[in-house]
This record gives C-alpha cells, sequence and structure tokens, in this order.
C-alpha cells in the first residue's frame, strides 16, 4: 500500500530530523501552537527593543501553552489510547498480534517560532504494526473502535486519507494538534503525535523562564 508505507517512512524520519518536509518551519501537530511572530524594526539602535520584543512573544506563548495540558499527562492519554486500541482490534476484529515499532517514541520540538522554547516539545508515536491486511469488510467496524477510543481522548472524527480495495488510511485530530493515523495495506499500522506541551517541569514553575543566553 503506497500511501500507508510512505506516511510510516514519513514518521521514521521525523523522529530522526523532526520534520518531513525538510525546510517547514512547522513541526507535525504544531499547526494548534500559539503565535510567537514578533515585528522587527530596522532603524538604528532597534537590537534591544527587537530582543524584548521576542522575549515577549516567548512568554505570550508559554503563558498560551500553560494553558494545555503538560507533555507528561498528554503522554500517559496517548499510551492508554493506543493500548485500548490495539487491544480492542485484537480482540473485537482479530486482527494478528500488534509488533511495536523499532522506535516507538520519538521527540521533537515545536514547529516554527516555538523552537525557541526550550521546554516545549512534542512527541512522536509509532504505535505498532500488525502483520497482514485488515479484510475490507471488517474495515469500517475497526475505524469505529478506533473512532470511539479516541473520542474519549478528546480527538475528533476520523477523516480519510486513502480508500482503495485493501487500501485505507484515516487520521483523527486533537484540539492541540496531535494526531493518529490508522491504515491498513501490506501490514495494519497505527502511529501519531502530539501537539505542543510544556514538559512538568515547566508546568510545575509556572512562569516563563528567559534564556540565560
Amino acid at each position: 500500500m503506497f500511501r500507508v508505507s510512505r506516511t510510516a517512512a514519513c514518521l521514521i524520519a521525523v523522529m530522526i530530523v523532526t520534520g518531513c518536509s525538510g525546510t517547514s518551519t512547522s513541526a507535525p501537530g504544531s499547526k494548534g501552537a500559539p503565535s510567537t511572530s514578533t515585528s522587527t524594526s530596522t532603524s538604528s539602535g532597534s537590537t534591544g527593543s527587537t530582543n524584548v520584543g521576542e522575549s515577549n512573544g516567548m512568554k505570550d506563548a508559554f503563558d498560551a501553552l500553560m494553558k494545555r495540558p503538560s507533555l507528561t499527562v498528554v503522554e500517559a492519554g496517548y499510551q492508554s489510547m493506543y493500548e485500548t486500541i490495539r487491544n480492542r482490534l485484537v480482540t473485537e476484529i482479530s486482527l494478528s498480534t500488534w509488533l511495536p515499532g523499532a522506535r516507538p517514541t520519538g521527540v521533537s520540538a515545536c514547529g516554527g517560532g516555538l523552537s525557541r522554547l526550550d521546554e516545549a516539545q512534542e512527541r512522536l508515536y509509532s504505535a505498532g504494526s500488525s502483520s497482514g491486511n485488515l479484510p475490507d469488510a471488517r474495515w469500517d467496524q475497526a475505524v469505529a473502535i478506533v473512532s470511539e477510543v479516541a473520542t474519549q481522548h478528546g480527538f475528533g472524527a476520523p477523516e480519510v486519507i486513502v480508500s482503495g480495495p485493501g487500501d485505507h488510511e484515516v487520521e483523527l485530530k486533537d484540539p492541540y494538534g496531535g494526531y493518529l493515523t490508522f491504515g491498513t495495506g501490506a501490514n495494519t499500522i497505527l502511529f501519531g503525535g502530539t501537539g505542543c506541551h510544556l514538559t512538568e517541569a515547566a508546568h510545575q514553575r509556572g512562569s516563563y523562564l528567559p534564556p540565560t543566553s
């Protein structure tokens, strides 16, 4: 299955270089991240005001991210969601046993200007694969299971990415830019990533800490 294989390869690349597009300024899951854009003056002596503007932009972004759950909380929710989905698909659809990914979890900086906010990160998940194709006759039931579990974790309705004989893929998104992808072709796969969230340490501190250099 071309598309699923391509997206799976993209996920592996993301875990290594933090982006599939190479020159893009947005990492997967960063679409819902707060903006950090600031205006830059070209007049003489503007460096100080620019630095202040950037610092204020980072503080505003930090404050916005504080309204989201911490990365630790989000990670626990994602891992629980994946485990439930895998177990239910094996039990209810008779899917073959899931095999773990070579690198189950990856770390990425947030996209755009948030890449300068060290305590803001994203997590990427290769949540496993099940050997063989999921027959078309059972695909809709499988998607219903994935959707039911994901909805309990704040995800929206599945969006069809690929739909063909023996070749299917859907994607679900959460309010913070996180995503979950479920597909089948030569094998059946499950992967995804969080949106941009602050680390637990940053959440506990509760205030923006400017860089020292």
